[in-house]
């Protein structure tokens, strides 16, 4: 350690906490990362049976550049930690009603199969994704890689040329938006998904979220071989390397607070750990309300009441003797009547029925995550965010695996199953101390996105951060690796709104 050196500790192991420790382990800091758990990776785990990698929970991997940007600012090319494939088609969408839509992943070959729904939606989807493709250079630029703490990254020519837009996408919904492009609901459907995976609705999420779509038929869905975990792996790997102490199976009981600034953890065992700097990747709500006293709570359980969550979910991790050919890398059903389905989520809070789900079949582009002659797959079903009694989860297991085999066809499929786990949203409680059993946290709703998310930095008590999907900027991988960038801003000071072209001194 040097003279200017610090301990820091960080509680929780997720790719946000991982991240976080190793940009500052590159900058010769102390660091400890304390891990309830006993592997790493927090929602991006992976686990390996009979045969069979089954990553946990994301299996996206968008916006390859923000992960581009990672590894080059701490030094490492990504090409010689993973093995990155552009998936093509991106993915295929089953209807209730209809036959089913393969989206390419390349613009022009989705601007016909739009038209051939619709007149004049592959020009309007030309535009759409125009827009979106500004909406997000924009964003990377001026908005996610921000603190909002101050003025000079707004003022930029490029913001206020395109502050009238962006403004108006900020505040209407992304379906209103999406509306005034496409009448046909399938192709609605299509460009507003990706709301899900931001734990939001389209009838409330931002219409700033249509940048989404530049990704899916433009910039690409990529997946890097050996499976999401791959990316938790490498960066394992350079953390090590940079020497952080990293300790799974260590629960944290306590955030220890003296004279307004965080001094030490206490570990459920009892030990106590001194700090100069605390990090939080743990779930935000379970970091204010049960780690602080109500005194050193920034965001205590009144404003949690006032909240959003993001859905639940009920996972499936099958393993799957001979081929399912109906299916692609990614899938996704879509129920006829959309607004009945989000509502049951996010305002009813009833079990849907039916679901719409996605599914993912990396055997498809993987021979290496499943045996010869098998498939793998993963099945997510979005629920709404709350308790489910034991009795409900054995209804609702059998009712969407049902659903499942009915959509794509192999009534029969049981015979051919060799291996089935499911993961419920009791589990995500007990494992990651998540807000209401949710999934991924707190929604991207209108009032829940951008500079109205709980920032990352306490306001009652000095030398304590959040990183993860619970804060600024948002939930997703990238994301959370543009958080751990965000607490290098604050503790170098930095203002900017840009990515970082190198670390700062801190």
């Amino acid at each position: 350690m040097s003279d200017n050196s610090k301990t820091v500790t960080i509680i929780g192991g997720g790719i946000g906490g991982i991240a976080t420790a190793i940009l500052l382990a590159k900058q010769g800091h102390e660091v400890s990362l304390y891990e309830k758990l006993d592997n790493l990776g927090g929602r991006a785990r992976q686990f390996k049976i009979d045969g069979f990698t089954f990553d946990m929970g994301p299996s996206w991997y968008l916006m390859p550049k923000v992960f581009e940007h990672f590894y080059e600012l701490i030094g490492e090319d990504i090409n010689k930690h993973l093995k990155l494939q552009k998936l093509s088609p991106a993915y295929k969408v089953f209807f209730e009603d209809n036959e089913p839509i393969t989206v390419a992943g390349n613009l022009k070959l989705d601007s016909k199969t739009f038209e051939s729904i619709e007149q004049g939606s592959g020009e309007s989807l030309e535009k759409y994704v125009s827009r979106a493709k500004g909406t997000y250079l924009t964003a990377i630029d001026s908005f996610l890689y921000t603190n909002f703490n101050g003025v000079k990254g707004f003022t930029k020519p490029s913001i206020l040329k395109s502050g009238p837009f962006m403004a108006s996408v900020a505040t209407q919904s992304i379906d209103n938006y999406v509306s005034k492009y496409f009448e046909d609901q399938r192709l609605k459907q299509i460009l507003e998904y990706p709301m899900v995976f931001l734990g939001a609705s389209p009838y409330n999420a931002p219409a700033l979220y249509h940048l989404m779509s530049y990704m899916d038929f433009e910039e690409g869905v990529f997946y890097p071989k050996g499976g999401i975990y791959n990316v938790i792996d490498s960066l394992i790997g350079i953390a090590k390397k940079l020497g952080v102490n990293m300790i799974t199976s260590a629960p944290v009981k306590k955030i220890i607070v003296k004279d307004k600034r965080a001094t030490a953890i206490e570990l459920m065992s009892g030990e106590v750990i001194k700090s100069d700097i605390v990090i939080s990747n743990a779930d935000l709500h379970f970091t204010e309300t049960k780690l602080l006293d109500a005194s050193h709570q920034s965001y205590p359980a009144k404003y949690w009441g006032k909240r959003t969550a993001g859905p639940s979910a009920l996972l499936y991790y099958i393993g799957v003797k001979g081929s399912l050919p109906q299916l692609e890398h990614h899938n996704l059903y879509f129920t006829k009547d959309w607004k009945k389905n989000f509502k049951e989520i996010f305002e009813t809070k009833d079990w849907p029925t039916p679901a719409s789900i996605y599914v993912c079949k990396p055997s498809a582009t993987d021979n290496s995550v499943a045996p010869k002659g098998h498939e793998n797959i993963f099945i997510l079903v979005p629920l709404p965010a709350r308790d489910m009694s034991k009795s409900e989860r054995t209804k609702l297991v059998k009712q969407y695996y049902e659903q499942f085999k009915h959509v794509i066809g192999e009534p029969d499929l049981d015979s051919r199953i060799v291996y089935k786990q499911t993961y419920t949203p009791t589990d995500f409680t007990n494992d990651y101390n998540s807000w209401q059993g949710s999934a991924l946290g707190l929604s991207h709703t209108l009032r829940q996105s951008a500079l109205f998310r709980p920032r990352n930095k306490s306001k009652k008590v000095n030398n304590l951060y959040y990183v993860g999907g619970n804060t600024i900027p948002g939930v997703g991988l990238p994301m959370c690796l543009i958080s751990a960038e965000l607490i290098v801003k604050h503790l170098s000071n930095d203002r900017s709104s840009s990515p970082l072209t190198k670390l700062p001194k801190i």
